[in-house]
């Protein structure tokens, strides 16, 4: 990024601690392989500087571009992803997420060993945080968002009658 869009700004986005360290390292060395005039792209830009921070972090802080990279996934080449998600997995889970995914001003990439379908649809369904990410996982990977379906219901209230009808009459 430094390299080939330094006009862009950038965040990265860990979802512990303990990954953002480990990325911070890796930054490290990897800098001193980097051209000189690379290290301005991590001076430059004053009001959105480079970043890396973890998911209870990131919050307000809005970037051209942001990496993100998950931490979770096969313990083992070819394993099972254990279903442990950190704060994914526990109450006002997916309000972390869509702090995280709404940081970026033109685009996120996502860096994962893992994907949409290594998330147990029943694990999912129980964890509102942990279905977010699932759908998220899936958007990144198809750029597709899954479909609504018809619940077949009534409109809970005239506002949503309101809002369908609209919806509609622009042809959705």
């Amino acid at each position: 990024h430094a390299r080939q869009c330094p006009e862009l700004s950038l965040g990265v986005a860990a979802f512990s601690a303990a990954q953002r360290r480990a990325i911070l390292d890796h930054l490290e060395v990897l800098r001193r392989g980097l051209p000189p005039e690379t290290e301005a792209f991590f001076q430059g830009h004053p009001a959105e500087p480079f970043f890396v921070k973890n998911l209870e972090n990131v919050q307000g802080d809005e970037r051209d571009v942001i990496f993100i990279s998950v931490g979770y996934g096969p313990t083992t080449p070819g394993g099972r992803v254990p279903m442990r998600f950190g704060p994914l997995g526990s109450e006002g889970g997916e309000r972390r997420l869509n702090v995280l995914i709404s940081r970026a001003k033109q685009r996120c990439e996502v860096f994962a060993s893992m994907t949409d379908e290594d998330i147990e649809p029943d694990f999912a369904q129980t964890r509102k945080g942990v279905f977010a990410f699932r759908l998220f996982l899936h958007f990144a990977r198809t750029g597709q968002l899954t479909m609504a379906e018809s619940t077949g219901r009534d409109f809970d209230s005239v506002f949503e009658e309101q809002v369908a009808k609209a919806l509609q009459e622009l042809g959705y």
